[in-house]
């Protein structure tokens, strides 16, 4: 594989993952999400901002977004090597950081979360799947999205070691789980605090 495939390949994952879709649903209801909530384009900031059926759409719209452009490099790209994730792991990389960091929105966006369960579910599904109960159980315990957020992707870097994937997807793992915990630093400082926003049944 050339290094130019896999320039390409960063660069137009890159540029799917800035589409962000929870910034689109906000404009179409006339709202500026980037100035709402925690002022992100996500899934969470969407549901506290216009509801859950918003929410969970930008949340499946992300997912897709995360799995289309991964399950593209694995079918497509190298399909002589199938076995071969490198690619597919920069590509999801790519499409995280232009979901983070968005090129049509002055480098804004979300956290990478559904986008990152997305392309997992092509890359390491039995890691996603474990990540997922992790997700839940650690929401269902805490009301807090961003808590369960960092659960979910610290674990795949253990479960990516415990189900025997090659080593480059640990590492991918640790460098997502890295990147994952820097867009939610300021989560981290009020979970510290005691003022992270938590979930009620209003909510």
């Amino acid at each position: 594989m050339s290094l130019y495939c896999y320039v390409v390949a960063v660069l137009l994952s890159y540029l799917i993952g800035s589409l962000s879709f929870g910034a689109i649903i906000a404009k179409l209801k006339k709202v500026d999400i980037f100035s709402m909530g925690s002022c992100t384009s996500g899934a969470t900031n969407v549901n506290r901002a216009l509801g859950k059926h918003a929410g969970y759409l930008v949340f499946v719209l992300d997912f897709f977004k995360g799995v289309i452009p991964t399950w593209i490099i694995v079918k497509f790209v190298s399909p002589e090597n199938p076995s071969n994730t490198k690619l597919a792991m920069l590509g999801l990389l790519g499409v995280i950081l232009g979901h983070s960091f968005s090129i049509f929105h002055r480098l804004r966006g979300g956290k990478g979360i559904a986008s990152a369960m997305g392309g997992l579910l092509i890359i390491m599904p039995k890691a996603l799947l474990m990540g997922v109960f992790i997700w839940l159980v650690i929401f269902h315990a805490t009301k807090i999205v961003s808590m369960a957020s960092l659960c979910f992707s610290s674990s795949i870097i253990l479960t990516s070691y415990l189900f025997l994937y090659p080593k480059e997807n640990t590492t991918f793992a640790l460098i997502l789980n890295l990147l994952i915990f820097w867009r939610h630093r300021e989560n981290i400082a009020k979970m510290i605090c005691g003022t992270e926003y938590k979930f009620t049944k209003k909510s």
